[in-house]
C-alpha cells in the first residue's frame, strides 16, 4: 500500500477486529490488578498514649499480651495500687493457677457477654479476663476477634507452662543448671589464673625494664638525647600502667559477665524462677555496666592514643634537638587528646543513662542549647582559657617538661589542659595559672638555652689577658668529655659590657642543651674562678671616693692619747 492511497474497507474491518480481540485479551488482566473496594469496617476511635494506660501481662516470665485501661481511671494517690496494676495481678494470678492444674485438661473459650457485650475468656469453664474495647482498640481490632486470638495466645501458653512443670522436664533441667555451674566455677577459675599469671608477669617486667632517667649524664651518646629518653621512657610507663589497668577491670568484668550470664541462663530455665531474669537485667545493673563499660573505653582509648603516639618515632629521621621537642610535644598533645576523648565517652554514657531511665533526650538536650548558651555567657573566662590553652599547644609556645616565666612566676611545666598551665618552681611549689591570664611567656629551654655571664674584674687587671683566660677555660670546657655533649657552641666571649665601680664587667655567652645553661653555668663559674687565682687577676670590689667642701679642722681627726697628770713642785725646787 502506497502513502496517500485510501485503506480498503476489508483492511479496516481486519484492523478493527484485530484491536477489539487484543482489548478482550487484555480486559481480565487489568481488571484482575484493579484495586478491590474494601468491605466497610467499624472506625475505631484512634487513641494516643495520654489517653490509655498499658502493662504486660506475663505467665512465668514470658509476656503473653498487653491490657490497657483509661488514663482517666488511674489512680492519684501515690501508695495506692493502680487499677491497671489490679487487673495486670488478677489475670497473673489466674494465669498461674490454671497452670499449675495439670491434672485436668486444658480448654480455653470466649463468649460475647449479654449483660456487658463484651468477650469473656474462659479456661475449663472458669472465668479468666474480660477483653474490653480499649484492650482491643490497642491492637486495632474489634473485641470479638482480638478476643479470638487472645484464646490462642492464652491457650499456647498454659500448655508451654504446663509442660515445664512435668517432672521429667524439671530433671533435664536441674541438670543443664549443674552443667552451667560447673562451667561458670571452670571459667572463673581459668580468668583468676589468668589474672595471676598477669601479676607476676608484671613483676618481671618491673625488674628488665631500664630505667633512662639514670642514665649517667658523662655520656656523649645518651646524654644528648636524656630529655627525649625521659619523655619516652614516660609514654611507655603510662603505656604499662594503663594496660595493666585494662586488663585488670577487663578480668573482673568478665568475672561478673560470667556469673551474671549463668545465673541468668539458670533462672530461664525454670517456670517458678524465670520471672527473676528481669532483675538481672533491671536498670540498676544496666546503670552499673553502662559505667563499667565507660570507665574501659576511656582506659582502651588512652593505651590506643599512647600507642599511637608511641609509634610517631622520627629520632632516626631527625635531628636530636628536633626529635627531643617533638617527644615532648607528643607527651603533652597525647594528655589533652585522652582528656577530651574520655569526656566524649562520659557525654555518651550520660546520654545512655538518660534514656534508660526513660527520660526524653532530644527535649533535654535541646533546653541544655538553652542553658549552655546562658552558661556560656555567665564563663566568658573558662572559654578563653579553652581558647587560649588551645593556641598554646597549636602554636607550641611551650610543652610539657619546659622551663617557663610567666610574670614573675617561673618553674617546669608538669602539666597542661585546655583551661589550666601548672608549674613546679625551684622550692618545689605547684602553681597553676589559667591560660587565659598567660599573655606573655618566657620558654627557656625551648630548642637551645644559653648561659649568660657577667663578670666584673679589678681595673688593675690586665683586660685582654683576663679575655684569653676567659676564652681558655671556656674551650676547655667545651672539650671535656663530660661536658662538650651538653655544649652546643664554644663560648662566646663579647668583651667589655661595662665600666662602673664595681670593676671592668666582661660578658660571656655559652650556647647549651635544653635545661643545661644552669648545670653549665655553675661549673663554668668554678673552672673561672680558679684560673682567676692561678693569674692573679682580682675580682672587682666595688669602690667609694669621699669629697668634703671646706676647712676642717685636723684636730678634729687626730687621736692623742691622754697624758697623765704632771706631779705638783716640791718645795724646795721652789725658790
Amino acid at each position: 500500500m502506497r502513502a496517500g492511497f485510501p485503506v480498503p474497507k476489508a483492511s479496516r474491518r481486519f484492523i478493527l477486529t484485530l484491536v477489539l480481540s487484543f482489548l478482550l485479551i487484555l480486559t481480565p488482566t487489568v481488571l484482575a490488578q484493579s484495586p478491590i473496594l474494601p468491605t466497610p469496617k467499624i472506625e475505631l476511635p484512634q487513641l494516643s498514649n495520654t489517653d490509655v494506660r498499658t502493662a504486660p501481662v506475663r505467665l512465668d516470665g514470658r509476656e503473653l499480651f498487653r491490657v490497657a485501661v483509661a488514663a482517666n481511671s488511674e489512680s492519684d494517690q501515690p501508695n495506692q495500687t493502680s487499677a491497671l496494676d489490679l487487673r495486670v495481678q488478677g489475670i497473673e494470678t489466674n494465669l498461674r493457677r490454671f497452670a499449675n492444674q495439670s491434672s485436668s485438661g486444658l480448654e480455653v473459650t470466649s463468649a460475647i457477654d449479654s449483660s456487658s457485650n463484651l468477650p469473656i475468656i474462659r479456661v475449663n469453664g472458669q472465668y479468666l479476663m474480660t477483653v474490653t474495647t480499649l484492650d482491643a482498640q490497642l491492637q486495632g481490632q474489634e473485641p470479638a476477634v482480638y478476643a479470638q486470638e487472645l484464646t490462642r495466645v492464652i491457650r499456647d501458653g498454659l500448655a508451654t507452662a504446663r509442660q515445664e512443670r512435668q517432672p521429667d522436664n524439671l530433671a533435664a533441667q536441674s541438670g543443664k543448671a549443674i552443667a552451667i555451674l560447673g562451667g561458670m566455677f571452670a571459667l572463673s577459675w581459668i580468668v583468676s589464673r589468668v589474672q595471676c599469671f598477669l601479676r607476676k608477669r608484671q613483676k618481671r617486667s618491673q625488674t628488665k625494664d631500664p630505667n633512662f632517667s639514670e642514665l649517667p649524664p658523662n655520656v656523649p651518646e645518651e646524654a644528648s638525647s636524656r630529655t627525649e629518653l625521659i619523655v619516652k621512657q614516660q609514654l611507655a610507663n603510662r603505656q604499662q600502667r594503663t594496660m595493666r589497668d585494662v586488663q585488670r577491670r577487663s578480668l573482673q568484668l568478665v568475672q561478673l559477665l560470667i556469673w551474671a550470664a549463668g545465673g541468668f541462663i539458670i533462672l530461664g530455665l525454670f517456670p517458678q524462677t524465670r520471672s527473676l531474669q528481669p532483675f538481672v537485667l533491671s536498670t540498676p545493673l544496666k546503670v552499673l555496666g553502662v559505667i563499667v563499660s565507660t570507665y574501659l573505653l576511656s582506659r582502651l582509648s588512652d593505651l590506643l592514643i599512647d600507642r599511637i603516639f608511641g609509634a610517631l618515632d622520627i629520632s632516626q629521621q631527625s635531628t636530636p634537638d628536633v626529635s627531643q621537642r617533638v617527644a615532648l610535644r607528643f607527651s603533652t598533645f597525647s594528655r589533652v587528646i585522652k582528656g577530651l576523648v574520655t569526656l566524649a565517652w562520659i557525654s555518651v554514657a550520660l546520654i545512655t543513662i538518660l534514656s534508660l531511665l526513660g527520660i526524653e533526650i532530644l527535649p533535654l538536650l535541646a533546653g541544655a542549647g538553652i542553658i549552655g548558651i546562658g552558661i556560656s555567657l555567665a564563663s566568658q573566662n573558662l572559654i578563653k582559657d579553652v581558647i587560649n590553652g588551645f593556641l598554646i599547644l597549636f602554636e607550641d609556645q611551650y610543652a610539657v617538661g619546659d622551663v617557663i616565666q610567666v610574670g614573675t612566676v617561673s618553674g617546669l611545666v608538669e602539666s597542661i589542659s585546655l583551661r589550666i598551665t601548672q608549674i613546679r618552681n625551684s622550692e618545689g611549689r605547684l602553681i597553676t595559672i589559667p591560660n587565659s591570664s598567660i599573655t606573655i611567656v618566657e620558654n627557656l629551654s625551648k630548642d637551645w638555652s644559653r648561659v649568660d655571664l657577667a663578670i666584673a674584674i679589678s681595673y688593675d687587671a690586665d683586660v685582654d689577658q683576663a679575655i684569653h683566660l676567659i676564652e681558655k677555660v671556656g674551650e676547655e670546657l667545651s672539650h671535656d668529655p663530660d661536658w662538650e655533649s651538653k655544649i652546643l657552641e664554644s663560648p662566646d666571649v663579647l668583651g667589655v659590657e661595662n665600666l662602673s665601680n664595681e670593676g671592668v664587667t666582661l660578658r660571656i655567652w655559652i650556647k647549651t642543651q635544653p635545661l643545661q645553661q644552669w648545670h653549665v653555668g655553675r661549673e663554668f663559674r668554678k673552672r673561672l674562678k680558679n684560673a682567676l687565682d692561678v693569674e692573679g687577676i682580682q675580682i672587682g670590689i666595688p669602690l667609694q671616693s669621699f669629697s668634703v667642701r671646706g676647712a676642717i679642722d685636723d684636730e678634729v681627726f687626730d687621736h692623742h692619747e691622754p697624758q697623765p697628770p704632771k706631779p705638783p713642785a716640791s718645795p724646795k725646787n721652789i725658790r
